[in-house]
């Protein structure tokens, strides 16, 4: 920051391109640019940018908060715990085998199409 104040020109040229970019949005700060000056201009821009900031940061707590309550839920939640998880994998793993295509197509229309080519 140091180097900033040092160095006026830069902090102005800075103002100034920060007024450039909002100027589509806010064209009256070419107006405060030309009748009060760059510094005036630049300060209602951040009078203007104020209700904007406010609102990007509470909606930026919500999600945050969001995501500690995701966080926290699934953390308390019982498929977390790796006792819970192994059974239940465990147990899906071989109900899917058992009723899979696989192993049915293996267990019903294998032996068919064996016994039918010993008869064609």
């Amino acid at each position: 920051m140091d180097f900033i104040n040092r160095h006026a020109w830069l902090k102005r040229a800075l103002m100034l391109l920060a007024i450039l970019v909002a100027t589509p949005f806010a064209g009256y700060l070419l107006l405060f640019v030309e009748v009060a000056g760059l510094e005036v201009a630049f300060a209602c821009l951040l009078i203007a940018l104020k209700p904007f900031l406010t609102w990007a940061q509470f909606q930026i707590d919500l999600i945050k908060a969001t995501f500690k309550a995701i966080s926290n839920n699934f953390h308390k939640h019982l498929a977390s715990r790796p006792t819970v998880y192994f059974s239940h994998a465990a147990g899906s793993a071989a109900f899917f085998a058992i009723t899979g295509v696989v192993f049915v197509s293996v267990a019903v229309w294998l032996p068919l199409f064996m016994v039918g080519a010993q008869y064609a």
